[in-house]
């Protein structure tokens, strides 16, 4: 890193931290992150940085910094929040109910901010282009997908993006090539009983007992269907049903996720999901009705090249012991 690159960063960093702050304290969720895009636009447009708005249902960036003639790397950054009530006690917490930049999005997004205006003050460096994409939705929504359907990554030769992760020591680069996060899927099941009073259950089919066993045995799946050299996760989250402490209800409502890092176990999972709340629901007089989500995310892949320039990268800028290569594929995952 040139010395003139360094004294940017330095000069930078406080105006970046103080973003930050002021994006944490406005956290957004899918397609709702209009005051967030505003700042990065406003941020942008001070800057003097060429950039659209109104990707993806309105709120997507894509800002672009041209150098001489050459390849082009995309960068991209998430910019929404999570539905939680935060409870730091930060001086810069959010001012939202219901509303946390829990997953770290405010700092992905100021980073990219950083680097846009590093990246303009130095464009005359520059070989070749830069392209920035802020992208909104990325929990849950499907976000990246849109961005990409509408054009954000036409023409770039790669595409680089982060996360942050505090289980890292701090100054360390956790990088992995090829299957570093898993895909990421939803499910709703909905048991269909016939409610009766909890005096005469008999007279009922009891969609809390059939959900139970439901959620039993769906975590025999991974455990009995994947091959345990694959790595799977199962989770059922939510369990909604009944009103009353004396009257069993009419249905249940499971939902939960599930997650790989190939197709072909994805596969197994969603099959054995339909058939064990199918045939368990069955077998207590029951009806389960299965739905997936429709924001489906695939598991987040490396470029081995690319990853191997990212670890160059890192090593002649900062140091080798500045890497931190990550062992095992995290099942938490990425949209885009």
């Amino acid at each position: 890193m040139t010395s003139s690159v360094q004294e940017t960063v330095a000069l930078l960093l406080p105006e970046i931290t103080a973003l930050r702050h002021r994006l944490h304290t406005h956290p957004e969720v899918r397609f709702e992150e209009r005051w967030t895009s505003d700042r990065v636009a406003e941020f942008l447009a001070e800057a003097g940085i060429p950039h659209k708005r109104g990707y993806a249902k309105g709120t997507g960036i894509v800002a672009t910094v041209e150098g001489r003639p050459g390849k082009t790397a995309a960068l991209r950054a998430d910019m929404d929040a999570l539905e939680i009530d935060e409870q730091t006690g930060l001086s810069y917490a959010s001012t939202i109910p219901n509303r946390m930049h829990a997953c770290g999005h405010d700092g992905h997004t100021a980073i990219l901010c950083g680097a846009a205006k590093l990246l303009w003050r130095h464009r005359r460096d520059l070989k070749g282009s830069v392209r920035l994409i802020f992208q909104p939705a990325e929990e849950i929504a499907g976000g990246g997908q849109l961005m990409v359907d509408e054009g954000a990554l036409d023409g770039a030769d790669a595409v680089f993006a982060l996360h942050g992760w505090p289980g890292l020591p701090l100054g360390k680069f956790g990088v992995k090539s090829g299957p570093m996060m898993a895909s990421a899927n939803d499910f709703k099941i909905v048991v269909n009983g016939k409610g009766c009073h909890a005096a005469d259950p008999a007279s009922g089919a009891d969609p809390i007992l059939a959900g139970a066993h439901i959620t039993t045995a769906l975590h025999s799946i991974v455990s009995r269907e994947v091959n345990p050299w694959e790595a799977a996760a199962l989770t059922v989250a939510k369990f909604h049903g009944g009103s009353a402490t004396n009257i069993i209800p009419d249905s249940i409502v499971l939902e939960g996720t599930y997650r790989s890092l190939n197709h072909e176990v994805n596969k197994i999972l969603r099959a054995g999901i339909e058939r064990v709340a199918a045939q368990t629901a069955r077998a207590l007089r029951c009806e389960a009705l299965v739905e997936f989500g429709a924001a489906s995310y695939p598991p987040l892949v490396n470029d081995a090249a690319m990853t191997d320039h990212v670890r160059g990268v890192i090593a002649d800028e900062f140091s080798p012991e500045a890497i931190h290569d990550v062992a095992s594929p995290s099942m938490a995952a990425e949209d885009l």
